[in-house]
């Protein structure tokens, strides 16, 4: 049977199949985020986020508590830079400088005190 396919041309057709398929999901896509709300789509689809870093990427200072198994410090020390607590994901507003850590504490860069 394959070989009768193979031999009448008729495979030709299939990346045309294949191609129109994909075509009209794609349009049927846009066409669906085009009807969503804003609220639906920020539920469903991800927004810009900042990533979360590990806790092992940097040196704690002034251990505050334990949340989920990890450490939380007051200071996070690292190769580039020093940066404060600042509070949970999601009760603080990120701006620029800020970054998250495992496991969903926001932390800013401050300047490190200079050695006198």
């Amino acid at each position: 049977m394959a070989i009768c396919f193979f031999l009448s041309g008729e495979w030709l057709m299939l990346p045309v199949a294949f191609f129109i398929a994909f075509f009209a999901t794609i349009l049927a896509d846009r066409e669906q985020l085009a009807e969503m709300d804003a609220s639906t789509a920020a539920m469903l689809l991800e927004g810009r986020q900042r990533p979360v870093f590990p806790a092992e990427l940097f040196r704690g200072r002034e251990l505050l508590f334990y949340r989920a198994g990890c450490p939380i410090y007051r200071y996070l020390v690292a190769r580039d830079g020093l940066w404060q607590l600042l509070g949970e994901d999601g009760k603080v507003r990120q701006e620029d400088g800020m970054i998250r850590v495992f496991p969903g504490y926001v932390y800013q860069r401050v300047e490190r005190p200079s050695a006198k």
